[in-house]
Order: C-alpha cells, then sequence, then structure tokens
C-alpha cells in the first residue's frame, strides 16, 4: 500500500530491491546526498509513472527500473556514468 517514498537526506544509497515491487507507488523524492540505487531497487512498481534522478547519482543498477509499466518519463543526469543491465526492460510507455 505504500505510494510516496520521501527519503532523507543521510541516505547514500537506495539499496538492492529496497522497493521491489511496490505496485502502489507513484512517487519517489530521492535527495542530492544518493550516489547509488540498486539493482532491482523499484522492478516491478507498476503505478511509477515519473522519476527525478539526482545529479549526485553515479550509479543505477542491473533491472532497478524493469517491469515499471506506466513509467513515462526519467531525467538522467550527466554524473550517471554507469547504467546497468535490463535497467528500463519492459518500461513500455517511457518516452
Amino acid at each position: 500500500n505504500l505510494t510516496n517514498i520521501n527519503i532523507p537526506n543521510s541516505v547514500t544509497e537506495i539499496g538492492e530491491g529496497a522497493f521491489n515491487r511496490c505496485t502502489s507507488l507513484s512517487n519517489i523524492n530521492i535527495p542530492n546526498s544518493v550516489t547509488e540505487i540498486g539493482q532491482e531497487a523499484f522492478k516491478g512498481c507498476t503505478n511509477l509513472t515519473n522519476i527525478n534522478i539526482p545529479n549526485s547519482v553515479t550509479k543505477i543498477g542491473d533491472a532497478t527500473f524493469e517491469g515499471c509499466t506506466s513509467l513515462k518519463n526519467i531525467t538522467i543526469p550527466d554524473s550517471v556514468t554507469e547504467i546497468g543491465k535490463g535497467a528500463f526492460k519492459g518500461c513500455t510507455n517511457l518516452s
């Protein structure tokens, strides 16, 4: 039933599978303190429509957003130097 996430500034990494299959999740606020988004962190979050990745993030792990079928927009900053395998697999509405 989790619909919104406000991650505090004390967090530096969103771990592997942290919000995997949170199907009601539609809004995420990722602070500038986060440098890495782990594999499958948001996999299967089918209600997620938009995400803004802050300039502090350098790595997006494998299958991070796999199966996020409602994801329409994502902003990836120049700071990201690595995007893992299948990070956006199955994101059929992503433009």
